[in-house]
C-alpha cells in the first residue's frame, strides 16, 4: 500500500493522465472497504487481543462456519425473538448490541420490546412514565431506573445501546431480580421468595439432573473454585429465578410488540439451560436467535476455544461473536480477598 501511496505523490508530479489516477485511487478505495468488511463491528475499544484472529469474526454455532454480518442481519430480521448475549463490561459488546437491536428492529411495523436483565422488575413504572415523554434521552432512562446505585457496570459502556433504544421509540421491560431478593432465595431457596403456584406459572420445576449438576459446576467455577459444592447447588435457585423472570419479561414483550429482544449476560442467554430453556418449557412464543459474545484467549484457534467447555458451541448459542478481550482485575484474586475478610469478620 505504501508503494502505491508514493507512486500517486509522485505521478501527480508527473502529471499522470486522470483515468489511471481514478483507478488507482478506486483499487485504494477497495482495499479499505475490505479491511472494514473483515472488522465488521470494529474499531475495538476493548484493549486486549484486538489483533487476534478470531477477534471480529461472526460463526454460525451450528455449522461451526463463518458469517457475514449481512448475513446476522437478516437472521434477526426474519427472527421474532433474540436474545443478545453479553460479557457486561466490556465496551464492544454493547456497541455491537445497538446494531444487532437496529438491524432487528428495520422493516417492523412496531418496535420490538426491549428486556433488560440489569434493570430490576420494580422500575417499570418508574421507567413507564419516562418513556411516555415527548422527548426522551439516554440519560432520563438511566436517572430513572438509578442506575448508578445498581452495581452494574457505567452507564457509559451501555450508552450506545441505550441511545438506540431511546432512537427506536422501543418499550423496555424492567426483568431483573430485586437485590433484596438475592440472600433469600440462595439461602432458603425458591420457597421463600414465590408460591408453589408462582413458581408453577414461572416453569420452575426442577432442572433435569444433568443441568442441574452442569449448572452447579459453572457456580463453583465462577466462584474459582472457592465455595463448597452444597453452597453452589443453593445458589442455582438464584440463577433460575433470574432466568424464569428474564423469560417472563421476554414473553410479555413479544405479546406485547409482536418481537422482543433480550439484553443480558452470555450465562443467561444459553440455550441448553438458561432463558431458552424456560421459553421452550412454556412453548407459548416463537424459538429466539441466541446471539452470544465471546472474548478472544490468548491460546484460542477455533470456535470452541471461546466457548463454555461443557456443551457443544451448538447447544449453547446460535451465532457466536467473537471479540477483543475487555481489561479487568483478576477476578479470582479480589474474591479471594473478599474470602478472607469474610472469614475474619466471624
Amino acid at each position: 500500500m505504501r508503494k502505491v501511496h508514493e507512486q500517486v505523490r509522485h505521478d501527480s508530479r508527473s502529471q499522470l493522465p486522470r483515468s489511471l489516477l481514478a483507478a488507482l485511487l478506486c483499487v485504494m478505495a477497495a482495499g479499505a472497504a475490505l479491511a472494514a468488511a473483515l472488522t465488521p463491528f470494529g474499531p475495538w475499544r476493548a484493549q486486549l487481543l484486538r489483533d487476534h484472529p478470531l477477534a471480529g469474526r461472526i460463526f454460525d454455532a451450528a455449522a461451526g462456519a463463518e458469517i457475514t454480518r449481512p448475513t446476522l442481519e437478516e437472521r434477526l430480521r426474519r427472527a421474532k425473538i433474540a436474545i443478545l448475549g453479553e460479557v457486561h463490561d466490556n465496551p464492544d459488546h454493547h456497541r455491537i448490541q445497538a446494531r444487532l437491536l437496529a438491524a432487528f428492529a428495520n422493516g417492523r411495523e412496531r418496535p420490538p420490546a426491549v428486556v433488560f436483565e440489569m434493570i430490576p422488575t420494580d422500575m417499570q413504572k418508574r421507567l413507564d412514565m419516562i418513556l411516555k415523554l415527548p422527548e426522551v434521552s439516554a440519560d432520563m432512562v438511566f436517572d430513572a431506573v438509578r442506575w448508578d446505585d445498581s452495581g452494574w457496570p457505567s452507564r457509559d459502556l451501555y450508552r450506545p445501546l441505550m441511545e438506540e433504544v431511546v432512537r427506536l421509540r422501543a418499550p423496555v421491560i424492567a426483568a431483573g431480580l430485586r437485590r433484596e431478593r438475592i440472600r433469600p432465595v440462595s439461602r432458603d431457596g425458591l420457597d421463600a421468595a414465590l408460591t408453589k403456584e408462582e413458581q408453577a406459572a414461572m416453569q420452575l420445576a426442577p432442572l433435569p439432573p444433568a443441568l442441574m449438576n452442569a449448572l452447579t459446576r459453572e457456580i463453583v467455577k465462577s466462584h474459582c473454585d472457592m465455595i463448597p459444592e452444597e453452597v453452589a447447588r443453593r445458589m442455582t435457585a438464584v440463577q433460575r429465578l433470574r432466568d424464569a423472570l428474564l423469560a417472563k419479561g421476554v414473553r410479555d414483550g413479544y405479546r406485547r410488540q409482536g418481537g422482543a429482544v433480550l439484553i443480558t449476560g452470555d450465562g443467561h442467554a444459553r440455550k441448553d439451560r438458561a432463558v431458552p430453556f424456560y421459553l421452550k418449557r412454556h412453548g407459548d412464543v416463537p424459538a429466539p436467535l441466541v446471539v452470544w459474545q465471546a472474548e478472544a484467549r490468548k491460546e484460542a484457534k477455533t470456535l470452541a476455544d471461546v466457548m463454555p467447555k461443557d456443551a457443544p458451541p451448538a447447544e449453547v448459542a446460535d451465532v457466536v461473536i467473537v471479540t477483543p478481550r475487555a481489561k479487568r482485575k483478576d477476578p479470582c484474586e479480589q474474591f479471594a480477598r473478599f474470602m478472607k475478610e469474610k472469614k475474619r469478620g466471624k
